[in-house]
């Protein structure tokens, strides 16, 4: 894409085109008051005459976000890998200098090879990808005619806010049925899936497999909080059952002690406690050299009747906090061992 940021990054040098008519043959689409064009275009014969209207550069005009290159990096290493597609297309807006015409009885639409030809109202960390990929891909595109900058701010907006994404859980949740789920996601998938349906667990009908809930902990969260514990520490070095009865017993015991039960189902409070799990099943190990629930219980006591919420008591801390606190507390009340000395 023509522009400050892109051009200054292209990723190879290209031989100068003689700046002439091409054309490509394009299907006319009418929705309303709207006329477009859907056609595919070698990404060579594209992205050096595109733009983006950046409100960063532009306060006035602009009106997209910045690019972002690692976003751009991670879309053309997925075009590379020869496996995957992209079939959405990119959407732009021919300017006047594209000389932009249709040909109805050819079917076919043609432009000019001018910059800036054509700003893009979406997908352009999409076009970006597509020419820093090693490969030379077409690129499927609708090209809206005619519209002035009002329009395209219009579009842009209806764009950004009739379309959704997939919620990250809802991704994940499906991974396993793409086949595309790695050993790390499996073992989290198996103990998320147990501790949903175990009727000892505290967390039994309490967890969102496929989307974010109010009083639900979502995959997401369960991943992010409890996949850490899996690569280090004692849960890494136990078994797969007991690394499960482990976490049960950590859990049973939070819900024991904590006169807010509701707590284990908020976000920052859950992450928190599983920051500090390989702290607290370490001191309770040296302690008693046990890890049953009820002597993880003693552990945590004092973390358990510790206040996390904020002025007012009704504004949960950030994790942050959070974790801040339960450390101070107990690296206070952890006891020493033989170990220690």
């Amino acid at each position: 894409m023509a522009t400050k940021e892109t051009t200054a990054a292209a990723p190879r040098k290209r031989v100068a085109r003689i700046k002439k008519a091409t054309t490509y043959a394009a299907l006319l689409m009418t929705q309303n008051q709207h006329r477009f064009y859907f056609t595919t275009i070698p990404v060579d014969d594209l992205f050096d005459y595109c733009f983006v209207a950046k409100r960063d550069e532009d306060p006035v005009a602009g009106f997209q976000r910045s690019l972002n290159e690692s976003r751009a990096d991670d879309i053309a290493s997925y075009l590379a890998a020869g496996t995957g597609s992209i079939p959405s297309n990119i959407v732009l807006s021919a300017q006047p200098n594209a000389a932009f015409s249709y040909n109805r009885k050819t079917k076919s639409i043609s432009f000019a090879r001018e910059g800036s030809a054509f700003l893009v109202l979406d997908g352009q960390h999409r076009l970006w990808g597509y020419q820093k990929c090693s490969i030379r891909h077409r690129v499927p595109v609708a090209i809206y005619e005619g519209l002035t900058r009002a329009e395209e701010t219009k579009l842009f907006i209806d764009i950004n806010t009739t379309q959704r994404g997939v919620p990250a859980a809802l991704l994940l949740d499906i991974k396993e049925l793409a086949d595309v789920e790695d050993a790390k996601e499996h073992t989290l998938r198996q103990i998320f899936d147990r501790l949903n349906s175990d009727p000892k667990s505290p967390l039994a009908g309490k967890l969102s497999a496929s989307k974010s809930l109010a009083n639900r902990i979502s995959r997401v969260t369960f991943n992010r909080a409890v996949g850490p514990i899996l690569t280090s520490g004692v849960a890494l070095e136990a078994g797969a059952e007991n690394r499960y009865k482990l976490i049960l017993n950590f859990l049973n015991a939070w819900d024991a002690e904590l006169p807010e039960k509701t707590l284990l189902l908020r976000s920052a409070f859950f992450e928190s406690i599983f920051d500090l799990f390989g702290e607290i099943i370490q001191n309770t190990l040296n302690a008693k050299k046990s890890a049953k629930q009820e002597v993880i219980q003693a552990t945590i006591r004092p973390l358990a009747r510790m206040s996390y919420f904020g002025t007012g008591g009704r504004v949960l801390l950030s994790k942050k906090s959070i974790v801040a606190i339960m450390q101070s507390t107990l690296r206070k009340t952890a006891p020493i061992s033989a170990a220690m000395l």
